[in-house]
């Protein structure tokens, strides 16, 4: 898959957007999350303990794999 400068530079620029989302307003995305499961699959979902912990980590990871992907696309 060939592509253009732009869409290498938005997907692992998108990517470490994502990643500093997650590691600043972990709450904010749980509490979305919370409405989407509500809305689209009827069901609640509740955070447990260390939720925030864990999505901190996802974007620790977002992150590292934006890394990577400049170093390759670039």
């Amino acid at each position: 898959m060939d592509l253009t400068r732009t869409e290498r530079r938005l997907l692992w620029t998108g990517t470490a957007l994502a990643g500093v989302l997650h590691l600043l307003v972990p709450g904010l995305l749980l509490s979305l999350a919370r409405l989407g499961y509500r809305w689209a699959l009827s069901v609640e979902f509740t955070p447990q303990e260390g939720s925030r912990r864990r999505v901190r980590l996802l974007g620790v990871g977002n992150l590292v794999v934006a890394a990577v992907l400049r170093r390759l696309l670039d």
